[in-house]
């Protein structure tokens, strides 16, 4: 069975050719700029909810009153809620740039497959 092929294992010919022609290609992602800001909210959305469910798990103990430990479970959820968005935006984004380099490098194995 082959062996997947990463660009060390390439033979420096064939590494720098891959290497120019992928700066070559200017495509305009405005979106990839932004991806480190997004990757850091996605990563503070995850602590906070985390701390905000963890808040009120803690204060709907020490509550006698069957409304106050309702909105305490309210506010759990709320912050329970921020940590799946946070790791959505954490996991897209952190993954996004791995995937479109993936992307990129098997189209060029593949055309270089096509003209061998």
């Amino acid at each position: 069975m082959d062996e997947p092929k990463t660009t060390s294992g390439m033979a420096p010919e064939r590494r720098q050719q891959f290497e120019a022609d992928i700066a070559k290609v200017r495509i305009k992602t405005g979106g990839a700029a932004g991806e480190p800001r997004l990757i850091a909210l996605g990563a503070v959305l995850m602590v906070a909810g985390a701390v905000v469910a963890l808040v009120a798990f803690i204060v709907s103990g020490s509550q006698a009153d069957t409304r106050d430990v309702l909105s305490s479970v309210i506010l759990a959820l709320f912050g329970l809620s921020l940590g799946v968005i946070g790791l959505a935006l954490f996991l897209r984004y952190s993954i996004g740039r791995f995937l479109r380099f993936w992307l990129l490098r098997l189209v060029y194995e593949q055309q270089d497959q096509g003209g061998a």
